[in-house]
């Protein structure tokens, strides 16, 4: 069975070591969506999956925070667009009144007066700009208004399409001058599955030198919270690393990890449109109950042995994986100590 690639490290651990005092949950409110956009499955926008009552997510939350205390929690909300849900800025306030962290995931089409409004409530946000839907002016005003409150990653998903390919551009070269974000040109996967779309040679040198394009040129004058980011490959055997990046492992092809133990779980949830609780996108090991019913979850106590031959999701490559042998082997009957995770 292929092990992905443990020829030039056997370990991968988050380079920022306050990563590690983060448990992260990714929920998946519902799907409904204001954008249509061809690249996007219809379950991520057609609304088939409504919103939860109030009540049943504070549920939720509280038994989160209950079961990793006294670790930190941050919720990071998805969907669809979360902030179409009217109860999500409610929702937003009592984690904050928990004493935790909140962010999200949106295409920044609410008005400009609803993000003046409530940009103070959140830890976190990632802007996607959309370029078969969103309107560019606004985004790039949505993003200069976060940056000045709060953690703020802007996502450009690269369209293929030759003719939408230079807004995309456009837009990316506009983000650079906005100081204090991050910044990633996201490739097209079809159906978030583990192919791209087509791109030209061109276009895949551009999103393949990214940083070097766009991402260093970036000033950065404040130090925000850090729940995720890169990740360090450790080679134990010569006592070297080396740093990547989620979509630097999808863009290389190198983002194998079968046979490889993950900390999906330990230090990270998923909940997707129905309810079910996972590890990690890639749902190995199946649903470890539903967020409907917190009382019955089987909250993970150890790591998963992947087997999946490519994790395709930037959140569920951004936990630690360690490859089996020697004093790494974890026998299916041992417990874990995850205190350290």
């Amino acid at each position: 069975m292929p092990l992905g690639p443990q020829n030039f490290y056997n370990r991968l651990e988050h380079h920022h070591p306050a990563c590690k005092d983060w448990i992260v949950v990714n929920w998946n409110l519902g799907n409904m969506c204001n954008f249509t956009c061809s690249y996007c499955p219809s379950v991520l926008n057609d609304g088939s999956y409504g919103w939860n009552d109030f009540e049943v997510v504070r549920k939720f939350i509280d038994a989160v925070i209950d079961r990793y205390a006294p670790r930190k929690v941050y919720f990071e909300f998805t969907g669809g667009e979360v902030t179409l849900w009217r109860d999500f800025i409610r929702a937003a306030e009592y984690i904050k009144e928990r004493g935790h962290d909140i962010g999200f995931i949106s295409n920044g089409s609410r008005t400009i007066r609803w993000w003046e409004k409530n940009k103070d409530k959140f830890d976190h946000v990632c802007l996607s700009f959309h370029p078969e839907e969103g309107k560019a002016d606004h985004y790039i005003e949505v993003v200069k208004i976060m940056s000045e409150q709060c953690r703020t990653h802007a996502n450009v998903m690269m369209h293929y399409d030759p003719k939408i390919w230079p807004t995309c551009v456009k837009v990316a070269k506009q983000l650079i001058k906005i100081p204090n974000i991050s910044l990633a040109l996201q490739p097209l996967i079809i159906d978030f599955g583990e192919t791209l779309y087509q791109y030209t040679p061109e276009q895949t040198e551009l999103i393949d030198h990214q940083w070097s394009k766009f991402g260093k040129k970036i000033k950065h004058t404040k130090e925000w919270k850090i729940y995720r980011g890169s990740m360090d490959m450790w080679d134990d055997v010569n006592d070297l690393k080396q740093n990547s990046s989620a979509h630097r492992f999808i863009n290389d092809k190198t983002n194998n990890w079968e046979g490889w133990l993950c900390w999906s779980g330990l230090e990270q949830i998923v909940v997707d449109f129905d309810g079910s609780v996972m590890i990690g996108w890639c749902r190995v090991g199946g649903a470890l109950g539903n967020m409907k019913q917190p009382e019955r979850i089987r909250w993970p106590v150890k790591p998963t042995m992947c087997t999946k031959s490519m994790c395709h999701c930037n959140f569920d490559i951004m936990s630690k994986k360690l490859l089996p042998k020697n004093r790494y082997i974890v026998e299916e009957d041992e417990e874990v100590d995850t205190s350290i995770q």
